[in-house]
């Protein structure tokens, strides 16, 4: 009795597997090239940033072309404000060291005279003659040690004076390397605010990631949304995306038969070149994850292609079957 349950159960399993590859795998996609240049939203001062202006789409762009700009006023204005900042600073540099260097010249000139008062002093102290009196030695011994005081307190001010040279010419050239630092940031960031080409070849606008919609100029964006595509005329191949549950139907090496919209009549072989193994949600195709898919052509179409030319993708059979087959046991009584 355990046996015909057992049986049913695999009997079961087996007609559900059946019927979920009951129909070929079919997926939409579309041609692109592998020289491809992807646009997307630099990470500017905000969160978002404004589309300026794009390229038309569908239109052929030259290499080192224009494409894409976006707004950078406020970004032009913070370095024009750092640069203003940094000529300041500068100025205010240049003072401080005449100040400082000038504070360092006079404490050196006074630790130079107070070693001279000393000399002297020790001099009038070395003198051994019968014709001074104990008074007047008294007198050049307590002028020796005020001078030798004196020259301690000029050798102190004068490492005083060393250090709050350094010090201060220090703290202001981390001001000035921190404005440098600014500038050299914005000028980078307006650099990626005006983006060229790097291909020759079509323009091809992005979908919005919430709603769907064609990206245009003047829609805010937020960092790392892709805006548009520039691929070359060559190295074509067509991708797609799999749905999460039929991930498991596709492999790669397997073998696949493309259907053209622009060519009705003609239909084209190609290869499973790679699955993408990180899902990404696809909100304009269902609430479902995607996987992404690289197809490449076994031999290259005698037609004329264009980036972005819709694809109609079918599983061959044999790699059904491959994916149906599997060795059931079914114990004994």
């Amino acid at each position: 009795m355990k046996a015909v349950l057992m049986f049913s159960s695999v009997i079961g399993l087996t007609l559900m597997s059946s019927l979920s590859y009951a129909n070929p795998l079919i997926l939409s996609g579309k041609v692109s090239s592998s020289a491809k240049q992807t646009v997307v939203a630099p990470r500017g001062s905000s969160w978002n940033i404004q589309l300026q202006w794009m390229e038309e789409e569908g239109k052929v762009v030259q290499q080192g072309d224009l494409v894409v700009v976006f707004d950078g006023a406020t970004e032009q204005s913070r370095l024009e404000q750092s640069q203003e900042t940094l000529e300041r600073l500068l100025l205010e540099y240049k003072q401080l060291d005449m100040q400082l260097q000038q504070e360092l010249t006079e404490a050196q000139g006074r630790f130079n005279v107070a070693k001279m008062q000393v000399a002297k002093a020790q001099i009038e102290v070395s003198v051994n003659s019968y014709t001074l009196s104990d008074y007047q030695k008294g007198q050049n011994q307590m002028v020796l040690e005020r001078a030798l005081l004196e020259q301690i307190k000029a050798e102190e001010a004068l490492k005083k004076s060393e250090k709050k040279r350094a010090s201060g010419l220090e703290k202001k050239n981390i001001d000035i390397l921190k404005e440098q630092d600014d500038i050299q940031y914005y000028e980078n960031l307006l650099t990626k605010l005006n983006v060229i080409a790097r291909h020759t070849g079509p323009v091809t606008y992005a979908d919005h990631p919430w709603n769907g919609t064609k990206m245009a100029s003047g829609m805010n964006v937020q960092p790392s949304w892709t805006i548009l595509d520039v691929q070359a005329t060559s190295d074509y191949q067509v991708e797609s995306f799999v749905h999460e549950i039929d991930a498991l139907r596709l492999a790669q090496g397997n073998q696949v038969t493309l259907h053209f919209d622009a060519f009705p009549e003609q239909s084209f072989t190609g290869t499973v070149s790679s699955i993408g193994t990180q899902a990404e949600n696809k909100p304009q195709m269902s609430n479902a994850t995607y996987f992404p898919v690289m197809i490449q052509f076994d031999t290259s179409p005698k037609r004329t292609l264009f980036p972005g030319m819709s694809v109609r993708i079918v599983q061959n059979e044999q790699h059904e079957q491959n994916e149906k087959q599997a060795t059931i046991n079914i114990p004994k009584t």
